[in-house]
Protein backbone atom coordinates (compact mmCIF):
# COMPACT_ATOMS: atom_id res chain seq x y z
CA UNK A 1 0.00 0.00 0.00
CA UNK A 2 1.36 3.37 -1.05
CA UNK A 3 0.42 6.75 0.39
CA UNK A 4 -0.40 9.20 -2.39
CA UNK A 5 0.09 12.95 -2.24
CA UNK A 6 -1.83 14.97 -4.82
CA UNK A 7 -0.59 18.58 -5.04
CA UNK A 8 -3.95 20.03 -6.12
CA UNK A 9 -5.74 18.25 -3.30
CA UNK A 10 -3.12 19.29 -0.73
CA UNK A 11 -3.61 22.92 -1.78
CA UNK A 12 -7.39 22.57 -1.51
CA UNK A 13 -7.12 20.82 1.85
CA UNK A 14 -4.99 23.64 3.27
CA UNK A 15 -7.69 26.11 2.21
CA UNK A 16 -10.29 23.84 3.86
CA UNK A 17 -8.30 23.82 7.13
CA UNK A 18 -7.90 27.60 7.06
CA UNK A 19 -11.68 27.92 6.83
CA UNK A 20 -12.17 25.77 9.94
CA UNK A 21 -12.41 22.26 8.47
CA UNK A 22 -11.57 19.38 10.82
CA UNK A 23 -11.77 16.16 8.76
CA UNK A 24 -8.60 14.09 8.29
CA UNK A 25 -7.96 12.40 4.93
CA UNK A 26 -5.46 9.76 3.84
CA UNK A 27 -5.14 8.65 0.20
CA UNK A 28 -3.66 5.28 -0.74
CA UNK A 29 -3.07 3.08 -3.74
CA UNK A 30 -3.08 -0.66 -3.16
CA UNK A 31 -0.64 -3.08 -4.76
CA UNK A 32 -1.94 -4.11 -8.18
CA UNK A 33 -1.36 -7.81 -7.52
CA UNK A 34 -3.46 -7.75 -4.36
CA UNK A 35 -6.44 -10.11 -4.82
CA UNK A 36 -8.30 -9.43 -1.60
CA UNK A 37 -12.06 -8.97 -1.48
CA UNK A 38 -13.43 -5.41 -1.51
CA UNK A 39 -14.02 -5.71 2.25
CA UNK A 40 -10.43 -6.77 2.91
CA UNK A 41 -9.12 -3.88 0.82
CA UNK A 42 -11.24 -1.35 2.68
CA UNK A 43 -10.22 -2.91 6.00
CA UNK A 44 -6.53 -2.56 5.12
CA UNK A 45 -7.13 1.11 4.27
CA UNK A 46 -9.06 1.68 7.52
CA UNK A 47 -6.21 0.11 9.51
CA UNK A 48 -3.54 2.14 7.75
CA UNK A 49 -5.55 5.33 8.20
CA UNK A 50 -5.61 4.87 11.99
CA UNK A 51 -1.91 3.99 12.05
CA UNK A 52 -1.00 7.03 9.94
CA UNK A 53 -3.12 9.53 11.87
CA UNK A 54 -1.88 8.17 15.22
CA UNK A 55 1.72 8.53 14.11
CA UNK A 56 1.13 12.13 13.03
CA UNK A 57 -0.75 13.15 16.18
CA UNK A 58 1.60 11.41 18.61
CA UNK A 59 4.73 12.75 16.93
CA UNK A 60 3.30 16.28 17.06
CA UNK A 61 2.50 15.93 20.77
CA UNK A 62 5.92 14.39 21.48
CA UNK A 63 7.48 17.55 20.04
CA UNK A 64 5.09 19.82 21.92
CA UNK A 65 5.83 18.13 25.25
CA UNK A 66 9.57 18.42 24.64
CA UNK A 67 9.28 22.07 23.61
CA UNK A 68 7.23 22.96 26.69
CA UNK A 69 9.40 20.75 28.93
CA UNK A 70 6.33 18.86 30.09
CA UNK A 71 5.85 15.22 30.99
CA UNK A 72 4.62 13.49 27.83
CA UNK A 73 2.01 11.60 29.86
CA UNK A 74 0.21 14.89 30.50
CA UNK A 75 -0.74 14.98 26.82
CA UNK A 76 -3.14 12.89 24.79
CA UNK A 77 -1.79 9.74 23.15
CA UNK A 78 -3.80 8.30 20.28
CA UNK A 79 -4.16 4.55 20.34
CA UNK A 80 -6.30 2.11 18.40
CA UNK A 81 -7.64 -1.45 18.51
CA UNK A 82 -7.46 -3.17 15.14
CA UNK A 83 -9.36 -6.16 16.56
CA UNK A 84 -12.40 -3.94 17.13
CA UNK A 85 -12.03 -2.58 13.61
CA UNK A 86 -11.73 -5.98 11.92
CA UNK A 87 -15.39 -7.02 11.67
CA UNK A 88 -17.00 -3.60 12.02
CA UNK A 89 -17.10 -2.46 8.40
CA UNK A 90 -20.39 -2.00 6.61
CA UNK A 91 -20.87 -0.96 3.00
CA UNK A 92 -23.19 2.04 2.71
CA UNK A 93 -24.78 3.92 -0.16
CA UNK A 94 -23.43 7.16 -1.59
CA UNK A 95 -26.50 8.96 -0.22
CA UNK A 96 -25.96 7.58 3.29
CA UNK A 97 -22.31 8.62 3.12
CA UNK A 98 -23.01 12.14 1.90
CA UNK A 99 -26.07 12.71 4.08
CA UNK A 100 -29.15 14.87 3.69
CA UNK A 101 -27.24 17.94 2.49
CA UNK A 102 -26.38 16.23 -0.80
CA UNK A 103 -29.09 15.51 -3.37
CA UNK A 104 -27.82 12.48 -5.26
CA UNK A 105 -30.01 12.86 -8.36
CA UNK A 106 -29.03 16.45 -9.15
CA UNK A 107 -25.65 16.54 -7.39
CA UNK A 108 -26.67 19.76 -5.63
CA UNK A 109 -25.94 20.84 -2.08
CA UNK A 110 -28.59 21.90 0.44
CA UNK A 111 -27.55 24.45 3.07
CA UNK A 112 -29.18 26.31 5.92
CA UNK A 113 -30.28 29.83 5.05
CA UNK A 114 -28.05 32.70 6.10
CA UNK A 115 -30.94 35.11 6.58
CA UNK A 116 -33.92 32.77 6.78
CA UNK A 117 -32.76 30.60 9.67
CA UNK A 118 -34.13 27.07 10.08
CA UNK A 119 -34.97 27.04 6.37
CA UNK A 120 -32.96 25.13 3.78
CA UNK A 121 -32.03 26.03 0.22
CA UNK A 122 -30.07 24.66 -2.72
CA UNK A 123 -26.67 26.35 -2.62
CA UNK A 124 -27.25 27.93 -6.05
CA UNK A 125 -30.82 29.18 -5.42
CA UNK A 126 -31.96 32.54 -4.12
CA UNK A 127 -32.74 32.58 -0.43
CA UNK A 128 -36.43 33.39 -0.66
CA UNK A 129 -39.32 31.53 1.05
CA UNK A 130 -40.69 30.03 -2.16
CA UNK A 131 -37.31 28.41 -2.88
CA UNK A 132 -37.03 26.68 0.51
CA UNK A 133 -36.45 22.92 0.39
CA UNK A 134 -38.76 21.02 2.78
CA UNK A 135 -36.77 18.81 5.15
CA UNK A 136 -38.14 16.12 7.46
CA UNK A 137 -36.90 16.25 11.04
CA UNK A 138 -35.61 12.67 10.87
CA UNK A 139 -33.53 13.52 7.78
CA UNK A 140 -31.80 16.39 9.58
CA UNK A 141 -30.57 13.92 12.21
CA UNK A 142 -28.73 11.83 9.59
CA UNK A 143 -25.34 13.44 10.07
CA UNK A 144 -22.74 12.27 7.55
CA UNK A 145 -19.87 13.52 5.39
CA UNK A 146 -21.46 16.79 4.23
CA UNK A 147 -22.42 17.61 7.83
CA UNK A 148 -18.86 16.94 9.04
CA UNK A 149 -17.53 19.10 6.20
CA UNK A 150 -19.87 22.08 6.52
CA UNK A 151 -20.48 22.16 10.27
CA UNK A 152 -17.26 21.86 12.28
CA UNK A 153 -17.58 22.80 15.98
CA UNK A 154 -16.78 26.47 15.45
CA UNK A 155 -17.40 27.81 11.95
CA UNK A 156 -16.75 27.07 8.31
CA UNK A 157 -16.28 29.73 5.61
CA UNK A 158 -18.16 32.12 7.88
CA UNK A 159 -17.63 35.11 5.56
CA UNK A 160 -18.64 33.20 2.42
CA UNK A 161 -22.03 32.85 0.73
CA UNK A 162 -23.85 29.53 0.41
CA UNK A 163 -23.02 29.57 -3.30
CA UNK A 164 -19.31 29.86 -2.50
CA UNK A 165 -19.54 27.14 0.16
CA UNK A 166 -21.38 24.77 -2.16
CA UNK A 167 -18.93 25.31 -5.00
CA UNK A 168 -15.97 24.79 -2.66
CA UNK A 169 -17.44 21.50 -1.43
CA UNK A 170 -18.20 20.19 -4.92
CA UNK A 171 -14.72 21.15 -6.16
CA UNK A 172 -13.22 19.41 -3.13
CA UNK A 173 -15.25 16.26 -3.82
CA UNK A 174 -14.29 16.23 -7.50
CA UNK A 175 -10.60 16.36 -6.58
CA UNK A 176 -11.01 13.52 -4.10
CA UNK A 177 -13.75 11.30 -5.54
CA UNK A 178 -13.79 12.33 -9.25
CA UNK A 179 -17.33 11.00 -9.85
CA UNK A 180 -19.31 10.83 -6.62
CA UNK A 181 -21.89 8.48 -8.14
CA UNK A 182 -19.23 5.81 -8.74
CA UNK A 183 -17.56 5.63 -5.34
CA UNK A 184 -17.70 2.62 -3.01
CA UNK A 185 -18.01 3.44 0.69
CA UNK A 186 -17.58 1.53 3.95
CA UNK A 187 -18.39 2.83 7.41
CA UNK A 188 -16.26 1.69 10.39
CA UNK A 189 -16.60 1.50 14.15
CA UNK A 190 -15.60 4.62 16.06
CA UNK A 191 -14.90 2.37 19.05
CA UNK A 192 -11.67 1.38 17.29
CA UNK A 193 -9.66 4.32 18.64
CA UNK A 194 -9.67 6.88 21.46
CA UNK A 195 -9.33 9.47 18.67
CA UNK A 196 -13.12 9.33 18.38
CA UNK A 197 -14.00 9.62 22.07
CA UNK A 198 -14.40 13.40 22.36
CA UNK A 199 -16.70 13.65 19.37
CA UNK A 200 -19.10 11.12 20.86
CA UNK A 201 -20.06 13.65 23.54
CA UNK A 202 -21.44 16.24 21.15
CA UNK A 203 -20.34 17.05 17.60
CA UNK A 204 -19.90 13.54 16.28
CA UNK A 205 -17.35 10.91 15.31
CA UNK A 206 -16.99 9.58 11.79
CA UNK A 207 -14.90 6.92 10.08
CA UNK A 208 -15.24 5.93 6.43
CA UNK A 209 -13.15 4.44 3.67
CA UNK A 210 -13.93 5.33 0.07
CA UNK A 211 -12.80 3.70 -3.16
CA UNK A 212 -12.49 6.02 -6.17
CA UNK A 213 -12.55 3.63 -9.18
CA UNK A 214 -11.80 6.41 -11.66
CA UNK A 215 -8.35 6.98 -10.07
CA UNK A 216 -7.94 3.63 -8.32
CA UNK A 217 -7.54 5.48 -5.02
CA UNK A 218 -8.58 4.31 -1.57
CA UNK A 219 -9.34 7.15 0.84
CA UNK A 220 -9.48 6.99 4.63
CA UNK A 221 -11.68 9.67 6.19
CA UNK A 222 -11.92 10.30 9.93
CA UNK A 223 -13.27 13.14 12.05
CA UNK A 224 -13.99 13.69 15.72
CA UNK A 225 -14.24 17.00 17.56
CA UNK A 226 -15.78 18.60 20.60
CA UNK A 227 -16.37 22.18 21.76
Amino acid sequence: MTTIEIPKFIEKYKAYEREGGVIDFRIFQLDTEQEDTPYQKHLAVAQQTLISVAEEINTHLDCMAAKLKKNRREFFTMDYDLAVLKDSGKEISVQDFMGWQYEEVSGRIILSGGKLHNRYFYYDDKEVPEKAVPMAEEDLKKEAFAYAFFQPPYSFMITKSNFEKGNFFLDFCRLLFTDISQIEVYKWSTDSSNYFDEGKDWWGSFFWTVYNPCRDWYIGIIASETD
